[in-house]
């Protein structure tokens, strides 16, 4: 199934890439991991390739096609037994579509849908070892009693909209949802930015003519979960060997830079997350997201 997927969304891409269009296609890849800051456990890496391809009959909207990979882990890596784990062993591989409409110079929302794999084929636990072995040079984790492998679906939803206090200085809102068998919550961003304000979030590393040459974040996302798989397992079955009550209230802190170099656009951010669930050993946990998204045309 893994492999299907894989190969769907490769077909997809070529075929995107190699149709005209008279403006700019992008590529983007965003990379979260916490071994910045000597960690490799909760939410232990993220990895997200996208490719931007502008509606043709209006050139400020967007298509974004992504292919990403998530993957948590328990803070007792090398431990046999589940019943010490403070966190589930759980991986998700899925295709991604969105897309984003802009509303004003100030706001836009997005609409999209997303199918994915857990278990096995989500790749996560051969992903994470092989790291392991070729760059850390360590044991590999144990992934004892992970999520099953399950096909998910999930619609997703957002709308974005900021606020010009001066020039340069700006407050920036996005209310974004997911609903489906992974996930069923809902989320508020709010944060100052520094920068030209355009109708995409901070985090939105979409390169636009208008944008300035450097951008800065700070802010915090504020989150409400009636369902989380990675957590609970499904709300369809229990095939889940090892459950664990979710929080339903999150949040996220962040802070970031964001910088233009002619066809290629940086963007970093330092985050720290709240438990996902009472079990959790520390009270929160860092991460450093990087994303490079760089101009085909």
């Amino acid at each position: 199934m893994a492999k299907k997927l894989l190969l769907s969304f490769l077909s997809v891409l070529f075929f995107l890439i190699t149709t005209k269009v008279n403006s700019q296609k992008q590529i983007n890849l965003d990379v979260d991991n916490d071994l910045y800051f000597n960690r490799d456990f909760y939410y232990s890496s993220g990895i997200f390739l996208s490719y931007f391809k502008p509606v043709k009959d209006n050139v400020e909207d967007h298509n974004r096609l992504t292919l990403g990979q998530l993957i948590y882990t328990p803070s007792m890596r090398y431990e046999s037994n589940p019943e010490k784990y403070d966190y589930p062993y759980s991986g998700y591989l899925f295709l991604e579509y969105q897309k984003r409409k802009k509303m004003s110079s100030h706001s836009s929302y997005s609409l999209g849908g997303q199918i994915g794999i857990t278990g096995n084929a989500s790749l996560a636990k051969g992903m994470q070892n092989l790291y392991h072995d070729l760059v850390l040079n360590l044991p590999n984790l144990k992934w004892e009693s992970q999520m099953p492998q399950e096909l998910q679906f999930n619609l997703l939803a957002s709308y974005f909209k900021g606020f010009k206090i001066k020039d340069n200085l700006n407050l920036t809102s996005e209310l974004y949802s997911k609903l489906g068998t992974y996930q069923i919550m809902s989320g508020l961003e709010m944060g100052l930015y520094i920068g030209d304000l355009s109708w995409l979030g901070f985090s939105d590393n979409y390169i636009l003519n208008t944008d300035s040459e450097f951008s800065f974040f700070i802010g915090t996302k504020l989150e409400y979960f009636i369902h989380d798989f990675k957590l609970e397992g499904s709300q369809l079955n229990d095939k889940a060997e090892l459950v664990m009550e979710s929080n339903d209230f999150r949040d996220i802190f962040s802070v970031g830079l964001k910088k233009r170099f002619n066809n290629i656009q940086v963007l970093t951010s330092y985050n720290s997350t709240s438990k996902d669930t009472k079990n959790q050993r520390t009270k929160r946990h860092p991460f450093l997201k990087i994303s490079i998204t760089y101009i085909l045309n």
